[in-house]
């Protein structure tokens, strides 16, 4: 009687979790592409140039790799309920003095702001879902939340067109200020509040070199596409490796005395852990370098609105939001190995299919390829689970530091994927423009082929990468549930006897 009475609130406050933790994700994700959406508008409020104006995105790119480490130090110190809270009303508070800026280096401090909020924000959210769920349930748990994380993203080019082009580039931050509300009070009565070890000692030379080399390095690979200086975009990445080097023998140095980490980086000596992030950080760098390039595809080689581009682009969102629900329950049942190499194929499958692309394709051809591609990433959406899988949820500074170690990685191998994909449009595009007027072609039509066939270079290195995914999540060992599932089930009736 006992068990029975306590099992629908165990179950109802899960879900609960997933709810509030779920609106704070869609918020932070959906800014991103709503900001790119505003930066044209910028341009013309500020009377900057480009270049300057992408320091509006890449500040928050920079802040978000360099605060992301301080997550578990923050979740252990003051519990997760109350660290959570906070990084979310920093992003609150981030986005209402955007909105507020009065010029533009007013604008980069105040994404600043917000970006410690959003940087901190991801690993919460992945940890505090996890603690709630236990293993064999997170396959479900993930695709609720990766509804936020694949969804917002193709979601925001629509809502952001709208905003911006009928109120202006502020209301690209101002649209958080109520969502922000709203998460910041269910948070509050929702969440339950969790234990602290306030006595926990602070990781500050790790938090130095780690922040320091992922924004050196992230800063590094970000200039390449702004023209920067070659030598001096060399001498950033070295040091970036050499700080991220750093960072790994001063964290193991502390296990190996005792101490507390940042990071503990003994969880990749987990296979399971390994191999899948590993896997993880070449999807996120197909997905968001794709996720940039389809855009300018659309807007200033297929002539549409950037209106126009959104929707289209939300027929990704659309094959998310069906798929993700089966994918979650497949991984639950079958485990999520087998799950995520099925959207790694379709991955794949999408990326080649973009190579075909043309300047006068079809809109309904661009729809079909976009549908198999948000299926393919809602199917990918399990890597983290697949990951976590090894972990319990009571282990709390296991699921803090896995949670927060695949957030980091992700959050890094996303602009790194923006980067690259796009120099390689801009290097070929330079070599096809060449080409192409030496065999006649001039004007407009040249400026765009040449930029196509660059783009088709793009998307046929994304579709290798995926075989390469594909390849590493082959090594990820396959799951145990069928082995501990008698176990847990004659462990939860025992505990039922007891109770009762």
């Amino acid at each position: 009687m006992a068990s029975s009475s306590r099992l629908p609130v165990r179950i109802e406050y899960k879900w609960w979790v997933t709810i509030a933790v779920t609106l704070g994700m869609f918020m932070s994700l959906m800014d991103s592409t709503i900001v790119n959406v505003a930066i044209p508008q910028m341009q013309n409020a500020f009377g900057a140039n480009l270049q300057a104006v992408q320091w509006v995105v890449t500040i928050y790119m920079l802040t978000q790799a360099a605060v992301i480490p301080v997550a578990p130090y923050l979740s252990i110190t003051f519990g997760g309920k109350r660290a959570y809270v906070w990084t979310l009303s920093a992003f609150l508070l981030g986005s209402l003095l955007c909105g507020l800026a009065w010029d533009l280096p007013s604008l980069i401090f105040f994404r600043f702001i917000q970006g410690i909020g959003g940087g901190i924000l991801l690993p919460m959210v992945m940890t505090l879902q996890y603690q709630a769920f236990p293993p064999e349930e997170r396959g479900t748990a993930a695709s609720v939340t990766g509804l936020a994380l694949m969804v917002a993203p193709a979601f925001g080019p629509v809502l952001g067109g709208y905003l911006v082009g009928s109120f202006g580039w502020q209301w690209a931050f101002f649209i958080n200020v109520p969502l922000g509300i709203i998460a910041v009070v269910m948070a509050q009565k929702l969440l339950r509040d969790t234990s602290a070890q306030p006595g926990t000692r602070f990781d500050a030379l790790g938090f130095i070199t780690a922040a320091g080399g992922s924004a050196t390095l992230l800063y590094a690979i970000s200039s390449v596409t702004n023209g920067g200086n070659p030598l001096w975009n060399i001498l950033c990445f070295i040091t970036g490796i050499i700080l991220l080097s750093a960072f790994a023998l001063i964290e193991l140095s502390k296990v190996r005395h005792g101490q507390q980490p940042l990071l503990d980086l003994r969880r990749f000596g987990d296979r399971a852990f390994g191999f899948s992030v590993l896997a993880l950080v070449f999807v996120a760098f197909i997905r968001f370098g794709i996720l940039f390039l389809i855009p300018i595809y659309l807007q200033n080689l297929h002539q549409q609105s950037a209106f126009q581009a959104g929707i289209i682009q939300a027929a990704q969102a659309i094959s998310t939001l069906a798929i993700l629900p089966i994918g979650g329950r497949l991984a639950d049942k079958l485990g999520p190995r087998p799950v995520v190499l099925a959207g790694l194929i379709l991955l794949t499958a999408s990326a080649a299919l973009m190579v075909t692309l043309a300047l006068d394709t079809a809109i309904w051809m661009i729809i079909g390829i976009l549908l198999l591609s948000g299926g393919a990433n809602a199917l990918v959406q399990q890597i983290p689970v697949a990951a976590m899988s090894r972990i319990e949820k009571d282990e709390h500074k296991e699921v803090a530091n896995g949670s927060t170690l695949v957030t980091v990685l992700h959050a890094t191998a996303a602009p790194m994927g923006v980067a690259i994909l796009a120099s390689v449009v801009q290097v070929r595009s330079q070599h096809y423009l060449t080409s192409l007027s030496l065999q006649g072609l001039s004007g407009e039509l040249l400026q765009h082929q040449s930029t196509l066939l660059g783009m088709h270079e793009s998307f046929l290195l994304a579709a290798a990468l995926a075989v390469v995914a594909f390849i590493v999540m082959c090594l990820v060992p396959r799951n145990r549930k069928s082995q501990r599932q008698p176990e847990q089930q004659e462990q939860t009736l025992l505990e039922e006897e007891m109770a009762i």
